[in-house]
């Protein structure tokens, strides 16, 4: 009865491990976040073309944008409405980010916009939006 049992349980062993050698060889079903570093060495500054920067890129939710910038020389406005963000108006409301190295997190999926409301640095094209999916 006794070598019974720990066939048995030599068997219910090799089965775990086998299980686990299976389950370890599979694709993640989980993607990684990826964090953007806004305009890439340029950072988040006035000249910069911020259509092209996002063009072709892929924003999920979990997904992370880094603006660097000049501390008062930039700061970055989070605009909600596509209007103000085509108008370059910060609401007086808009979460304002201003340290020089702000981190947002895409927390869920939809339109971001984010604008520089510094005197003439959104009509020069200091603005970015983004659309971000599941």
């Amino acid at each position: 009865m006794a070598s019974r049992r720990i066939t048995l349980e030599l068997a219910a062993v090799v089965f775990v491990v086998a299980a686990a050698a299976v389950a370890g060889s599979l694709p993640s079903t989980t993607a990684s976040a990826a964090a953007y570093r806004i305009g890439d060495d340029s950072g988040w500054d006035n000249g910069v073309d911020y259509d092209a920067w996002a063009h072709g890129k892929r924003f999920k939710v979990g997904d992370t944008l880094e603006f660097l910038y000049a501390e008062g020389a930039h700061n970055v406005v989070v605009v909600e409405d596509e209007g103000s963000f085509e108008a370059c108006v910060a609401p007086a409301n808009a979460p304002t980010l201003s340290s020089g190295d702000d981190t947002v997190a895409l927390n869920q999926a939809g339109r971001w916009l984010f604008i520089c409301s510094f005197d003439g640095h959104c009509q020069s094209g200091m603005k970015l939006a983004v659309t971000v999916t599941h």
